[in-house]
Order: C-alpha cells, then structure tokens, then sequence
C-alpha cells in the first residue's frame, strides 16, 4: 500500500504523542545517566494515581520526577550532590490545582481593599467603612467587600444609601458582594458614574431603584451596572499590581496550590501576570482565562481581539489559553436562568425565570470560532437553563467542528437538571465546581430566599456527575464567596456536605457526598486535566512536572471533620521549595 503524507498538524500532533509516551522511558535512562537533584524519602506519599497510589519515595531531577518507589530503591539512585528531605512518615501528595480563582483580586484585596466577612452584619459594614474612610486621603475611594448576599434588600432601600453616605464621609464607596457579580454604592460613587432617576437599566444589568421616588438605592446588579462607576475609580497602580500578584503567589502556595486557572483575566492582568512570570516569580503554573467582557479601560483588548494578541504574554509557567464566557449572574440576584421559575416577589413577579446573557445563536457563532482556533472556553453558568444553554451550543460545535473538540468548561455547574448529568461526558465538557462557596453557607441561604430552600439544597450533584464519567475539577473562586483560597475546606465540604466550620448546622442534599479520594483527584489531577495540563502535572509520575506538598497529618488517618483543619508544612514547584520561603 502507497505511504500517505501526514498533515502538517497531523504529524505535529504524531510527534507530541510520541514524545509523551516515550517521557517514562526517557526518564529512566536519564536516571541511568545522572543522579538526581532531590530526593524525598520515608513518607506516606499518595501519588493520585500511577502504577501504585501510595509509594516511599520518589526522586526529582531538573524540576521532574524521575522515578518512585521504595525508600531503598530510590535510595541508590542518590549522587554526592543529591539533597535529601527525610519526611519521617509524614503525608505527601500532588500539589493542588485550583481550576477557578481570582488570584489578583485576593492579593490586591488583602493588601489595599477595605475588607470584611461576607457573615458581617450591616452595622458592622458600616462600621468598617466608616473606619476605611477615616484613614483614606482627599480624593480616595473605598472600594471594598465582601457583604453577604442574604443583605441584598436590606441595602436597596433610601435608608441604607443615607447610612453608606454618612459612613463614607463624603468619599465615593463602592462594596461588593461575596459573589463579585453585585455592587453597593453610595451617592457620591453614583454621581461620579452618572447614575441617576433618568438611567436606564443597561443590557445584562440592573440599576435597582427605590418604586417610591424612582431614585437609585445604590445597589446595581451585575457587570453592565457598575462599569460606569468602575471606570471613575483611580486605576490601580502597576506597582500595586505586582505587590498584589506576589503576595498571592505567597498566599496560594502556603495552601498548597501548584496550579491556578485564572478565571477572569483582564489584558491589563495578563500583563502583570506576564511580567511576574518573566522575572521569575510565579510560583505555580497559571492557566489564564481572557476576558471577553467590555472593559473598564477601552483601551484593553478583550474577546477574539485579545485571543490573537496571547502569544506575547505566554511564559515559562503562563498559559493564555481560555476565553472567559458569562453566560448568567447569581441566583440570590435573580439574574441566573433557571428552567423553574424563581419565587415570586415585587420586582418581577411569579413566573420569572431569569435570563441567559447569550442567545443559542450567538454563543454557537463564538463557540464555533474559539473551538477552531483551539481555545476553550470557561463559561459561567449558575442556572440550570444557562447550563443547558451551554451544554446545547456546545453540542451543535461538536456537529461543526467535529469531536472532541476543545475541552471547554462549565463554571461553577451548579444546578443541573437530571437530563444533562451524561452530557458532559458525552460532549468532553468539564464540571466546574467551588465547594468553599456552596456547602452550608450563607451565599446558600441567599440563594433559598430566591428559589427556595428545596430547590436550593439541590446544589452540586457531584457524585452523580462522577457516576456519570464526567470530569469534575475543583476551585476555590478566591476571593468570591470566602476570604481564603484553603482547599481543605472544600475537600472536606466534598466528603462530608457540612460547614466545616459548623455556623450553619446539617448537611447539603448528603447523597452526593464523595469519598476522600474522589475528592482529592478533583483537587489534583481533574482541575490539571481541565486545564489542559494533565500530562504536565497533577500526579506524582515519572516525567511529570515535581509540584508535591508535604502536609502536617495524613488525611487518610484523621475523621473527616478535621480535614479544614490541615497545614501545609512544605510546597514544592517544579522541584523548588516555594513554600515556606527562605528569608
């Protein structure tokens, strides 16, 4: 039979495939070839998966694994110049990857915002802002969060606008929610961004008004809200940026993560990002998600625009390669698309079911072009109709451009009608998931207000996805929703469907509760794969990247209830110890 020429990306693709699969092989005669730079012994280390999940030891050369086993077979693969890290029967495992973080926002709120607990009452925002105002300069604004959803009549009414102002004394104010997707300003703030009687609600947004007077409360819901006022606020300076991005290295490898998606990156973030990375300071590897939103800066490319421009930013450990996608808002907003409708209250009456931000058609149109250029796509769906919207449109891009495609993702996934739970595995589409904002907490209990408290609780139905063959991969959305991107609240949260913190008593729809292990591969090698890393990192494997964290107990050997309380006593990337940093 006549030899057939490859395609061009055929071949390329021939030569990638070979090239891993050979990674083992190349490994082990590499080992032949030198000793190894560390190697990391007498421990209990889960691997996640492999030939075996529990080994010994393993060993690490130019920031790869290169072999694991038994302390005495790696033991001989020691040179005169290998270190050694004796764990004394401690618990090492993969590094974390975090599939949905806003690692910017969180370094930048923890070092410059005015901050509190999304469980603050209302007298205790006001208090705090108050006392942010007190210390700010001539011309600054507080700019702040989080205040919990459960709050949202409380601050649309004439009487909270006068309490924000008086608190603010005379600066602008502008405070988010725990979800990010809602804002509370005070007059000064709504002046400056033009807000008045006469504004019209903008597409994808609402500027609530007090049915009395028809003035604005302050509280503006969604993005197309408050871009007015975002754009008034004093840009952020390059060199805050750049405290904020290595502050959050800091924070999230003393987590224990590895590996981040960057689920909402600006091109004024990519370039921070970019920089850190050339200096040599990322600390993890970073998956970023481009935004496709208008900007507050018009300058800014965003969407298929800033999709063509990537290739400048990427790096050593940067990955522009999703587009990021708002399919709806948040349900205690009333501005994520269910398929039943929401409660009945005064604004909207008692059949409303919300509104996805996309038509079929258009989401199909830019699916179709971002799947062809190789980009996935993070879409935030929160709905259960925006989620079948999603998984629809990404049904008609298979029937396009064929399978399987780009693996695009769902964000957050939280509600899910019985009839979509196959078609993520059907379609190579990921489950997004955030258990530190879902089990028991008071961003659930804003959202039973909106649809109930039955339907609320039926929230993340994990262990059916998981039945189902489908990718589940796990993140914190930090700083959204907690203060913290600790995994280990929502690995327990997994394993349990409880508070961990007991504030607020039961457990979250319990049969979907999943075992440790699931939970962990959720955390680990699912988020890497939804990142299109697996093969790079998220196991302890020859020829993968040496991103390991060494923990205080092993998880296996400890009731489950204790899982929030881990430490991570040492985080490794690449083979380099990030965590915790020599002085």
């Amino acid at each position: 039979m006549r030899n057939k020429k490859l395609a061009p990306c055929a071949a390329r693709r021939l030569a990638a495939g070979l090239t891993l699969a050979l990674l083992p092989w190349l490994a082990a005669a590499a080992t032949r070839a030198a000793p190894p730079d560390l190697i990391v012994r007498n421990g209990s280390i889960y691997t996640v998966r492999g030939e075996t999940a529990w080994v010994e030891a393993f060993a690490v050369r130019d920031g790869r694994y290169v072999a694991t086993g038994t302390n005495a077979e790696i033991a001989r693969l020691a040179g005169p110049k290998t270190r050694v890290l004796d764990l004394r029967g401690a618990m090492a495992m993969p590094g974390i990857n975090d599939v949905h973080a806003h690692p910017l926002d969180g370094g930048y709120e923890d070092l410059y915002a005015c901050n509190f607990a999304p469980s603050s009452t209302f007298e205790q925002v006001l208090a705090r802002v108050a006392d942010c105002a007190a210390r700010a300069e001539p011309g600054d604004w507080v700019v702040g969060g989080a205040w919990s959803s459960t709050m949202l009549a409380q601050v649309s009414t004439p009487a909270a606008l006068a309490a924000l102002d008086k608190a603010g004394a005379g600066h602008p104010v502008l405070l988010r929610d725990e979800t990010f997707h809602n804002r509370w300003a005070n007059s000064e703030a709504l002046k400056r961004g033009g807000i008045t009687r006469d504004s019209a609600d903008p597409a994808g947004g609402v500027i609530a008004k007090d049915p009395a007077s028809g003035q604005p409360t302050g509280l503006l819901k969604e993005f197309p809200a408050f871009l007015a006022l975002e754009r008034q606020i004093p840009p952020r300076t390059q060199a805050r940026q750049l405290a904020a991005a290595r502050a959050a290295g800091a924070t999230m490898n003393a987590c224990g993560i590895t590996g981040v998606q960057d689920a909402f990156s600006s091109e004024a973030a990519l370039a921070i990002w970019s920089q850190v990375d050339r200096d040599g300071g990322l600390p993890f590897h970073m998956v970023a998600s481009l935004s496709a939103m208008p900007s507050a800066f018009p300058a800014e490319r965003t969407g298929l625009a800033l999709v063509e421009a990537r290739e400048q930013y990427r790096g050593a450990n940067l990955r522009p390669d999703f587009v990021k996608l708002f399919l709806d808002g948040v349900p205690p907003a009333r501005t994520a698309e269910f398929l039943q409708p929401y409660l009945p209250d005064a604004e909207h009456g008692a059949h409303y079911h919300g509104h996805s931000n996309f038509t079929r058609d258009q989401l199909v149109d830019l699916l179709v072009q971002l799947d062809r250029r190789g980009v996935p796509a993070k879409m935030h769906a929160t709905g259960d109709a925006s989620l079948r919207l999603a998984l629809d449109a990404v049904d008609e891009v298979r029937k396009r451009n064929g399978m399987p495609g780009q693996r695009h993702q769902v964000a957050h996934a939280s509600f899910i009608a019985d009839a979509d739970l196959a078609r993520f595995r059907a379609l190579n589409v990921t489950a997004e998931i955030s258990p530190m904002i879902w089990y028991p907490t008071g961003l659930g209990m804003a959202t039973a207000m909106a649809i109930g408290k039955e339907r609320a609780e039926r929230i993340f139905p994990v262990a059916s996805l998981l039945r189902s063959g489908a990718l589940v991969a796990g993140g914190s959305d930090w700083p959204a929703g907690q203060p913290t991107a600790n995994p280990w609240t929502g690995i327990e949260g997994l394993v349990t469907r409880r508070d961990p913190f007991g504030a607020i008593p039961g457990a979250l729809w319990p049969e979907q509760a999943v075992g440790l292990a699931s939970a962990l591969r959720i955390y680990t090698i699912n988020s890497a794969e939804a990142m299109g890393m697996g093969r790079e990192t998220g196991s302890i494997e020859t020829g993968k990247s040496a991103d390991f964290i060494v923990l205080d107990r092993n998880l296996f050997r400890i009731p489950a209830g204790q899982i929030h309380e881990t430490t991570v006593k040492q985080t490794f990337f690449r083979g380099r110890q990030v965590h915790p940093r020599a002085e």
